[in-house]
C-alpha cells in the first residue's frame, strides 16, 4: 500500500480536493442543505469539514513530496492559506454568479476554522506519524532509482 501511495504523482489528491470543493460550491444541482431537513447550522459544519479535508490533503501532498525530508513551516502556512483563499473565492463566486447560491460570511469563517484546525492537527501530530510510516519505503525507493 505504501508503494502505491508513493507512486501516485504528487498533487493529484490536491487537484481532486480542489475540484470537488469548486463543484460543490458552484454547482446549482449540488446537495442543498436546506432541503435535506438537517439541523440549523449544519452547512457550517459541512464547510468546516470540507476545508479541514482540503487543507489536510494539501499538507499531505506536500509531506509526500518532501519525503524523506521534513516539511517546512512556511510552506505549510502557504498551503493552509491557499485553502482559506479558495474558500473566499468560492464565496465571492457565489455572490457574483447567478447560480442560485448565496454568499455568507459565516461560511467563510467556517472554512477558515476548518483549514486552521487541519494545519494544527497535521503540523503538530499527523505529519510526524506520516513521515515515520513512509520514511523507510521512500528512502529505499530513493536509493534504488539511480
Amino acid at each position: 500500500m505504501k508503494k502505491i501511495i508513493l507512486a501516485i504523482p504528487t498533487g493529484i489528491f490536491s487537484l481532486i480536493a480542489t475540484a470537488a470543493i469548486v463543484y460543490l460550491s458552484l454547482a446549482t444541482d449540488s446537495v442543498v442543505v436546506n432541503e435535506m431537513g438537517l439541523f440549523p447550522g449544519f452547512d457550517k459544519i459541512a464547510h468546516f469539514i470540507s476545508y479541514f479535508g482540503c487543507a489536510a490533503i494539501y499538507l499531505l501532498d506536500y509531506a509526500k513530496f518532501k519525503i524523506p525530508h521534513h516539511t517546512k513551516l512556511n510552506i505549510e502556512l502557504v498551503l493552509t492559506t491557499t485553502a482559506i483563499l479558495l474558500g473566499l473565492f468560492m464565496e465571492i463566486a457565489q455572490l457574483v454568479l447567478a447560480n442560485g447560491r448565496s454568499y455568507e460570511l459565516l461560511d467563510w469563517v467556517s472554512d477558515i476554522a476548518g483549514a486552521v484546525f487541519a494545519f494544527l492537527f497535521m503540523h503538530y501530530y499527523f505529519l510526524h506519524i506520516f513521515r515515520k510510516k513512509f520514511y523507510r519505503t521512500a528512502v529505499h525507493n530513493h536509493r534504488h532509482r539511480h
